[in-house]
């Protein structure tokens, strides 16, 4: 049963609702540029080796710290994705370094010694995945 004594407490909660939205946007909206702000800068200290691995260049990378960090939207790529022959010669440039390093984990050492190259460098070259030039 509400009495007028209640429902006079009753009314104020509306408002309090409308400040305590409005403070949970607020603080997603601070929690959401501060992410962006870290991961900017986290983005910016990795090496380049790194940055080809996310498919990310120094450029790229260096042009996302400059934007504000509110700034949450996704920018649009300057060219249009890459479709029909360029994904076919990517798909086999890819081939091709998978290949050549599945056969530079073969040679042994005086081939190696032969074309220049340390056991070292042709382990690590062997070792690389396909998509990382």
């Amino acid at each position: 049963m509400l009495l007028r004594s209640h429902a006079a407490h009753a009314a104020p909660t509306a408002g309090l609702d409308l400040v305590r939205s409005i403070w949970r946007a607020m603080t997603r909206a601070a929690n959401h540029a501060w992410r962006n702000a870290v991961t900017r800068n986290e983005l910016a200290e990795l090496d380049d080796h790194m940055l080809a691995d996310i498919g990310v260049t120094r450029g790229a990378a260096l042009a996302e710290m400059d934007r504000f960090p509110w700034d949450g939207g996704s920018r649009r790529r300057q060219t249009p994705r890459a479709t029909g022959p360029a994904i076919r010669q990517r798909a086999s440039a890819m081939w091709q370094r998978h290949r050549s390093r599945q056969r530079i984990s073969q040679l042994d050492a005086d081939a190696l010694k032969d074309i220049g190259v340390s056991f070292t460098e042709a382990e690590a070259e062997a070792n690389k995945p396909f998509w990382r030039v």
